[in-house]
């Protein structure tokens, strides 16, 4: 066998070395020949900018797959991507564009959803999608929030600056202790009575279900209570409509305040303020204009971003609800309604606004002196009640575990109430104590409600149970609850009439 010359041996090298660089490049960047294993699935961004085909599809931090292609659709950014096909999603995952710091590429990251979701197929369309945050966005919302703390410092300095804020402030905090101590007192003086109702519960669940089978008739009275109970919250709501137009008017003090000249005034010199405070942030002075100036603040604000943007994300928690409840008044056979808005800005903390349509009435006490020849001063007191007039109540809680804690107004006067809660929230018992009056016994009421189902739960209990005027009563009765997304749902599936 001949050798081979030189030149071939040359040649038969570099042609090996090509192979072996074609190999390790396409090992590297992720290359084939052939068409990479997984199934398509599609997803639509209202903005997909500054994304790349070929970039990373995580799970976790875990690649499982790359962006297949983009394209523009109906005005949206049509998206296709390559699953391996060892990876399942299911049809409630959602897709999230992500950036690797702040300066980084941007990639998408998959969330699983509940694994008892129905498993995604290929060629199916993920519905949730978040799309990446803009820093223009982000920059405006922080200046809106400067803006607004910059008003509610001002707001609360015109409230308690000075002697007067401070003697309020100082009223406000001697009336919630003498509340406390009342509560207390009454606590105290009411324990047998309060331990031998807990006790004959279980006896009077018992009775309310014999009664609930042998009065139905009182049931569909009760229904029809709490329909006229709306016909009049038809009525508030027209004379709320009247209220707001007169003072949208400048009629009555409210209107002469809204619509002031001063307030004019005054919104011009906060504007001023606003631009000096501007000019000084342009020119660097100050934390703030340091951190607009300055480069070296990129460094921090890009360890900082992720965090805060999954902060802004989660920013759910305010909620607001919306119940209407009526009970029934075994003793004088009349139903009592009451319409609830309450606003939770935290888990632990509420403000309760509601309504409240008594059969008893509101209470009017008159005291009349008169003089009579050779007989002296007499005084007559009077009592009168109005029947259709409206109580309401407006009250804080705070929740400590599973107790709370409220105060404030029950039915247009003065109390405090404690709330244990059982089941996961789903059963509640709830002591109140209000109208401490000192010509009758305070009202005490005390109830348990229970949730079955979802919006609709049960009340049971006795109202006013130590009165002296013979107004004790058990009651029973049901409630509705929604909160703002349930809200929110129903009204965007309302289907909208087109011409």
């Amino acid at each position: 066998m001949s050798k081979l010359t030189v030149e071939a041996k040359v040649g038969v090298f570099v042609v090996i070395g090509i192979l072996l660089l074609t190999y390790m490049s396409m090992k590297v960047g992720g290359l084939s020949f052939t068409r990479a294993k997984g199934y398509d699935v599609t997803v639509y961004f209202d903005s997909a900018a500054g994304l790349a085909e070929d970039v990373q599809v995580e799970i976790a931090g875990v690649e499982v797959g790359r962006v297949r292609r983009i394209s523009l659709e109906d005005g949206k950014a049509l998206v296709v991507l390559r699953i391996n096909s060892n990876v399942k999603l299911t049809k409630d995952v959602k897709a999230i564009i992500r950036t690797k710091g702040i300066l980084g590429d941007k990639y998408i990251e998959l969330v699983q959803g509940s694994p008892s979701a129905p498993e995604l197929k290929g060629g199916d369309v993920i519905v949730k999608t978040v799309p990446a945050t803009d820093m223009d966005a982000l920059m405006s919302t922080m200046g809106e929030v400067a803006k607004n703390i910059n008003k509610l410092t001002n707001s609360m300095a015109n409230v308690f600056a000075g002697e007067k804020g401070e003697a309020s402030l100082r009223s406000i905090m001697d009336s919630m202790q003498e509340m406390s101590e009342t509560m207390n007192r009454t606590v105290q003086q009411n324990n047998e009575d309060i331990t031998k109702i807990i006790a004959n519960f279980s006896d009077f669940s018992k009775i309310l279900k014999d009664m609930g089978d042998t009065n139905s008739d009182d049931i569909h009275a009760i229904a029809a209570n709490m329909r006229k109970a709306s016909e009049k919250m038809e009525d508030l709501i027209a004379g709320i409509n009247n209220i707001t137009a007169k003072i949208n008017e400048g009629k009555g003090s409210l209107g002469k305040l809204v619509n002031k000249d001063e307030m004019i005034d005054n919104l011009t010199g906060a504007l001023t303020s606003l631009n000096k405070i501007t000019d000084k942030i342009e020119k660097g002075e100050g934390t703030l204009g340091k951190l607009v100036n300055e480069d070296e603040t990129v460094e921090n604000i890009n360890t900082s971003l992720t965090s805060i943007n999954d902060y802004l994300q989660k920013q759910e928690t305010f909620r607001t609800y919306v119940d209407y409840r009526g009970e029934y008044l075994f003793d004088s056979d009349e139903a009592k309604s009451y319409l609830s808005l309450r606003v939770q800005p935290k888990e632990d903390k509420y403000y309760l606004l509601q309504i409240v349509d008594d059969p008893g009435g509101k209470d009017k006490v008159t005291d009349t002196t008169t003089t009579t020849p050779g007989s002296g001063p007499t005084t007559e007191h009077r009592v009168e009640t109005d029947k259709d007039a409206l109580k309401f109540s407006a009250q804080i809680a705070k929740r400590y575990y599973d107790i709370a804690f409220r105060g404030g107004l029950f039915e247009s006067t003065g109390g405090l109430a404690i709330d244990y809660y059982f089941l996961d929230d789903r059963l509640t018992l709830s002591m109140e104590a209000f109208d401490f009056d000192p010509d009758r016994n305070a009202h005490l009421k005390f109830k348990a409600d229970f949730t079955p189902f979802q919006h609709i739960y049960l009340t049971a209990g006795f109202d006013d149970f130590i009165s002296n005027q013979g107004k004790e009563s058990f009651f029973v009765g049901a409630g509705i609850s929604f909160s703002d997304e349930d809200i929110k749902t129903l009204l965007t599936n309302v289907p909208i009439p087109k011409n």
